[in-house]
């Protein structure tokens, strides 16, 4: 009898007759060597790398596809059919698993091999070396789906591509034509700013003659604006003063017919007052034309001093002068008369 005690990460399948009695994670086993059989597969993940340097692209370039499976056994059964994984205390276990796992992941990477070939001869070289990415996704979709995987018990937890690289020759000859193209591009560049500055500058002038023409518009509407205001100011202005020279002879006007109406109401007054004192004058004259002179005569001497007839009486006899033959005059009858004359003057 023996007793074996296995690590926390080793999955052991105890074999008898051909059965497996008894498997599980770090198992501590007592067996007889005679008629019982250990079969120990590790239970942890493996990184397994490939290169591959004979891939040709579509456009016949080499490449050499560089990269890393991670991958572990799920299914003990099917790998341990498809592997050796017998315990035996001749040999270490470890090297045993060792031996193992380095033909696993060879059969790993021949299935992967021929993935990478289908795959990059799909596409020319210049593609390919910018697809690592993508062919990361596509190894690990087609080996989830390989049906040799699959038999191995094992399961692909991740692929990822590490390089996808050219021949030297073919990497300087891409390595020119990119330089060439990057050159022209620079180039391009160059000319793409020279052409961009101006018709910057271009657009500038545009909007600095766009600028002075709207100004320039601007002001003539101003002017135009200031011109029909100072119009409207001066329209206004004459209305004004239209309306007050109408207003002004319109009051010439009144003022004239109010003139017009005084001096016919005037000379219609000084008419009135003409008949009145030719009525009066009429009455007058009519009154004289009958009033006896003889006794008029009489009443006005009546009121007369002595001397004043006297020169009356001398004054009547000049007029009838001419019916008077001879007259007789005394010094004192001539100086009564001279003195009444005086007194009349």
């Amino acid at each position: 009898m023996m007793f074996k005690k296995f690590k926390p990460n080793d999955y052991v399948m105890v074999v008898k007759n051909g059965k497996v009695v008894k498997e599980g994670l770090g198992l501590s086993v007592l067996y007889n060597d005679l008629t019982t059989n250990i079969m120990v597969a590790p239970s942890t993940a493996f990184d397994g790398t490939f290169a591959f340097d004979d891939v040709v692209t579509s456009d016949y370039q080499s490449v050499y596809v560089q990269g890393v499976t991670t991958y572990m056994i799920t299914d003990y059964e099917k790998a341990t059919k498809m592997l050796d994984f017998a315990y035996s205390t001749n040999t270490k276990t470890d090297d045993k698993i060792a031996e193992a796992m380095a033909l696993l992941e060879k059969r790993i990477n021949n299935i992967i091999k021929a993935i990478v070939i289908r795959e990059v001869s799909k596409k020319d070289v210049r593609t390919i070396i910018r697809l690592a990415d993508e062919m990361a996704g596509i190894i690990e979709k087609a080996l989830m789906e390989d049906e040799s995987i699959a038999k191995l018990g094992v399961s692909i937890v991740a692929t990822n591509i590490l390089g996808i690289n050219p021949k030297p020759e073919t990497r300087k000859a891409l390595e020119a034509a990119a330089r060439e193209q990057i050159l022209k591009e620079q180039d391009d560049a160059i000319y793409k700013r020279r052409n961009a500055a101006i018709e910057q500058e271009r657009l500038i002038k545009e909007n600095e003659i766009n600028t002075e023409i709207k100004v320039a518009e601007k002001e003539k509407e101003k002017e135009a604006k200031e011109q029909e205001k100072e119009f409207a100011l001066k329209e206004r202005a004459v209305a004004k003063r239209l309306e007050i020279e109408n207003q002004e002879l319109l009051g010439k006007i009144e003022l004239e017919k109010m003139n017009s109406e005084y001096t016919a109401l005037e000379a219609e007054n000084e008419r009135v007052k003409a008949d009145q004192k030719a009525y009066a004058v009429a009455a007058i004259v009519n009154a004289y034309n009958n009033l006896n002179v003889a006794l008029v005569e009489a009443c006005a001497m009546a009121q007369m001093d002595p001397s004043t007839l006297m020169a009356k009486a001398f004054m009547n006899i000049g007029e009838n002068a001419d019916k008077i033959g001879t007259l007789n005059m005394t010094p004192d009858l001539l100086q009564s008369v001279i003195g009444g004359l005086k007194a009349d003057n």
